[in-house]
């Protein structure tokens, strides 16, 4: 926990995110918004700049007080690394202008293996990316098949390999339940990205029902694809695998080196504002939820007519909500919440859930210690069966 009673990298100033919908090709199991090709590239950051600016320093509205200074920006995709550089540029010098970014300031750019050549690499260092998050989802050539990604192996090998040589703080991301995929090889590409030196690596399960075009396989070759079991034992030798390489977990799917873990991502597990801007992107200014429209014809329309691109909003929850929902978020978190925020939540459940909750803990699903109320590593797996009860 740090100074302010947060979990370790957390902080308690905004974040910025920025959607960029451009992509060389949509891989099967993609459900974000998300174009191929980048016929429109220039009249979209346009438009950015001009959503930026319009938010200015009343952004939130509302009686919650204005945005301060930013200590984060992502920008996610999308495929960041897929468009100029110098555009994100722009939008980071607008960001510091109508904003401001504080000095220490983590600035993230997703990436493909693809893109990654020497020259991308120094203009996204210039421009102030400290932090890349780079896309390979397996490092097995024959996993990447299905997955449609554009880079083979080598390609993911050698543009990690180069990141970490410019950066220094780079992410990867792996995927379980790939098509073929093998505890064996899944470990094998975790060994891969650790001995390159990355700080920080996500895994992430492969969702069926946002990957449509895999369903048809799964029905033809239905021994490609792991059980529920299965995908669990994975899990599990991953967390292994990786704390006895010095990259303990944090967050149910993301492990990191202590000191780099995603500052921008503990802002939604921690309930800290992040304001979006792009086609597609969500905001939460600490009180409401709001998200731009996921069509960029309508976007682009709506921001040179001056309207606001948000599409739909969330009125202010109340306290009860708000607080169950910073539990369900908390206990994402290897630190978990403490003992009194749990304590004070579980007052306002059910009779049912509140006994359910109760068997939560007998099952050792939850656990309290120092004060602190946390999944176990059982419950991590079973995470869902305990956020059911807080609905």
């Amino acid at each position: 926990m740090n100074a302010d009673g947060l979990p370790r990298g957390a902080t308690s100033a905004p974040g910025a995110y920025v959607h960029v919908p451009f992509c060389a090709h949509r891989c099967t199991y993609c459900s974000f918004v998300a174009l191929e090709g980048r016929e429109e590239e220039k009249d979209f950051f346009e438009g950015v700049e001009r959503e930026i600016r319009s938010s200015g320093r009343e952004a939130t509205g509302g009686g919650v007080p204005a945005i301060r200074a930013f200590d984060s920006v992502y920008f996610g995709g999308g495929t960041p690394s897929y468009v100029e550089a110098a555009r994100l540029g722009r939008l980071l010098g607008t960001l510091e202008e109508i904003f401001g970014l504080s000095s220490d300031v983590e600035i993230t750019a997703e990436a493909n293996p693809d893109d990654l050549g020497s020259e991308k690499l120094s203009d996204l260092l210039a421009l102030g990316v400290n932090r890349l998050s780079v896309g390979v989802q397996s490092l097995v050539d024959a996993e990447l098949v299905p997955l449609e990604r554009r880079h083979d192996a080598g390609a993911a090998r050698r543009a990690v390999t180069d990141a970490v040589r410019t950066f220094g703080n780079v992410s990867a991301d792996l995927m379980i339940g790939i098509p073929g995929q093998s505890r064996r090889s899944l470990l094998a590409s975790v060994d891969g990205l650790v001995s390159r030196g990355i700080s920080h690596l996500s895994v992430y399960l492969l969702e069926l029902e946002k990957a449509p075009r895999l369903v048809s396989l799964k029905r033809e070759r239905p021994e490609l694809f792991p059980g529920d079991d299965e995908m669990a034992d994975r899990w599990e030798a991953v967390d292994e695998r990786l704390t006895a390489a010095g990259l303990p977990r944090y967050e149910l799917s993301n492990w990191a080196r202590p000191g780099f873990e995603s500052r921008h991502n503990l802002k939604y597990w921690t309930l800290t504002p992040v304001l979006g801007f792009g086609v597609g992107a969500h905001s939460y200014d600490g009180r409401r939820r709001y998200a731009n429209t996921g069509m960029l014809a309508e976007y682009l329309k709506r921001i040179r007519a001056g309207v606001s691109p948000r599409a739909s909003e969330e009125e202010e929850t109340g306290d009860s909500l708000r607080r169950k929902e910073g539990l369900m978020l908390g206990l994402r978190l290897s630190s978990g919440v403490p003992s009194s925020t749990f304590e004070e939540i579980r007052k306002d459940l059910s009779p049912d859930s509140a006994t359910r909750m109760e068997g939560a803990f007998l099952a050792g699903l939850l656990e309290e210690d120092s004060g602190r109320v946390r999944l176990t590593r059982r419950g991590v797996l079973l995470s869902n069966e305990v956020f059911s009860l807080l609905v």
